[in-house]
C-alpha cells in the first residue's frame, strides 16, 4: 500500500473542524490526543482490582509502575488468569517503558508495532497517562485521505473462525495460544456472529474470586462451561470489502468497537483491527536506505561502485526477512597488480547490527566478476542465519527500545 500525501485541508464554520492529510495526522504530536486518565496501578496490587476498574469503567487498559519500571495490562492479559484475586499483576503485566508526550503519532505507532503492544505510558512531569492504539486510530476519522483506500486492501486475512458449537474454553484457548482477541462464528460457513476475549473475561472470570464454574451440587464443572453460540455478540459490526477505510473507521467509532469484520452476504473475508489501522499510519515512514559503504575503489570508478551498493544492498535486503537487524554494510577492496596487466582483487564485506557481526570474502582478478562472487557468498551467508521468532514484550520484564524513556 501506498501512502497518500495528498494536501486538502477542510473547516467547517461555527465549531471549526480542520481535517489532515495522513502524513499531517502520522506528524502530528500525542500531546494533541485525548489520552486515558485515570488510576495508575502498583505491581504487588492484585489482578481483580484492574479487573474491577475495567468493570466499571468500560476501559480495557491500564497503567502499572513502580519505581522506574513502567507497564500496561489489558483486558487481554487478564484471559490467561483463572483467579484474579491472588494473582498478581506483576505477574501478567508487560514491563513496556514509558514515551514523552513530545513524540509524533508516527514515532509512537511505529514503537506500538515494533514491540507488538496495543497501549504505552506517556511520562509528563509527575503526571502519567496512557496511550492506546485505539486513541490513535479514533482520529483518522478526520482523515478524508482514507476514502482512498479499500478495506479490502488492509484487511487481514484469511482470518480464523470457529463454529457456533465450539466450547467456550476452546475458544479461550485459541485466543492465548494464538494471540487472536476476535474470532468470528460461523455456522455451515456463514458468518453469524463474534466472540471476543473481553466476552470471555467480563462473563466468567470475577474480580471477588475464583473464575465462575459449573453450579450442579457436588459436580466438578468447566471453569469456562457453554458453547460460543451461547455467548457470541449475533449482530457483528460488518462492512463491505469496497467500503473505504474512512467508513470503517467512522463505523468501529460509531459502535464503540475494537474490530470490523470484512464481509458481504454472510460471507467473511477478513478483519480490521486497530492494529491493521495503525499499518495505515505506518505506511507514510520514509523509506529506509541500507547504508553500504566501500572503500579501496578509485574515484573513476564511481559508476561500478554505484552498481556494486545497489547489488550488495538488494542482496541484504533480500535477507531482511531472515536477519531483521542488519544497520549496515562495510566493504574493502585490496588490489594487487600481477607482473603482467592483470589486478587480482581481495574483497571483504561485513554485514552488522547491534548484535551480529557477519563477514566473507572473495578473490578473483576482475573487479566485477569479484564483487559478484562477493554478493554470491554474502546472499548464502545471511541466508544460512536463523530466523528468531518475533515477540512481544516480555512480561516481567523491560523491553528496551531507543525511544523509551527509562
Amino acid at each position: 500500500m501506498q501512502p497518500i500525501l495528498t494536501s486538502n485541508i477542510i473547516q467547517y464554520t461555527g465549531s471549526i473542524k480542520v481535517t489532515k492529510t495522513l502524513e499531517e495526522f502520522a506528524q502530528s504530536n500525542i500531546s494533541e490526543l485525548k489520552l486515558q486518565t485515570g488510576s495508575v496501578f502498583n505491581p504487588d496490587d492484585p489482578a481483580s482490582k484492574v479487573l474491577g476498574v475495567f468493570k466499571d469503567t468500560d476501559r480495557n487498559g491500564a497503567v502499572a509502575a513502580s519505581g522506574d519500571r513502567y507497564g500496561i495490562v489489558t483486558m487481554r492479559d487478564l484471559l490467561g488468569v483463572d483467579q484474579p484475586a491472588i494473582t498478581k499483576i506483576e505477574s501478567i503485566w508487560k514491563q513496556v517503558g514509558s514515551v514523552s508526550p513530545n513524540i509524533s503519532v508516527l514515532e509512537a505507532v511505529d514503537i506500538l508495532v515494533k514491540n507488538n503492544i496495543t497501549a504505552i505510558p506517556v511520562v509528563s512531569r509527575d503526571e502519567i497517562t496512557l496511550l492506546s492504539q485505539q486513541d490513535i486510530t479514533k482520529e483518522l476519522s478526520d482523515v478524508p485521505d482514507l476514502k482512498q483506500i479499500k478495506a479490502k486492501e488492509i484487511m487481514n486475512a484469511p482470518v480464523i473462525a470457529v463454529d457456533k458449537e465450539t466450547p467456550i474454553a476452546h475458544a479461550r484457548r485459541m485466543m492465548l495460544d494464538k494471540g487472536y482477541s476476535h474470532i468470528p462464528v460461523t455456522n455451515h460457513e456463514k458468518l453469524v456472529g463474534i466472540i471476543t476475549g473481553e466476552d470471555i473475561v467480563t462473563t466468567f472470570i470475577t474480580a471477588q474470586g475464583k473464575t465462575t464454574t459449573g453450579d450442579r451440587s457436588g459436580e466438578k464443572g468447566s471453569k469456562f462451561p457453554g458453547q460460543v453460540g451461547g455467548f457470541m455478540n449475533k449482530q457483528p459490526l460488518t462492512i463491505s470489502p469496497e467500503a473505504s477505510v474512512l467508513e470503517v473507521v467512522k463505523q468501529i467509532n460509531k459502535m464503540g468497537e475494537k474490530y470490523c469484520l470484512v464481509a458481504d452476504e454472510e460471507k467473511l473475508h477478513g478483519i480490521i483491527t486497530h492494529r491493521e489501522l495503525l499499518t495505515v499510519i505506518q505506511s507514510v515512514m520514509p523509506e529506509q536506505v541500507l547504508p553500504v559503504y566501500i572503500v579501496g575503489i578509485d574515484g573513476e570508478d564511481f559508476f561500478e561502485t554505484a552498481v556494486v551498493e545497489d547489488k550488495i544492498r538488494r542482496a541484504v535486503m533480500r535477507s531482511m526477512k531472515i536477519r531483521e537487524d542488519i544497520t549496515e554494510v562495510s566493504v574493502k577492496v585490496k588490489s594487487q597488480r600481477s607482473k603482467g596487466e592483470r589486478t587480482r582483487y581481495t574483497i571483504t564485506a561485513r554485514a552488522i547490527g547491534p548484535t551480529i557481526s557477519y563477514n566473507v570474502e572473495n578473490k578473483g582478478w576482475g573487479l566485477m566478476e569479484t564483487f559478484d562472487g562477493l554478493v554470491d557468498a554474502l546472499d548464502k551467508r545471511l541466508r544460512r542465519a536463523k530466523k528468531e521468532p518475533q515477540k512481544g514484550a516480555r512480561r516481567g520484564r523491560r523491553r528496551p527500545n531507543p525511544h523509551l524513556k527509562p
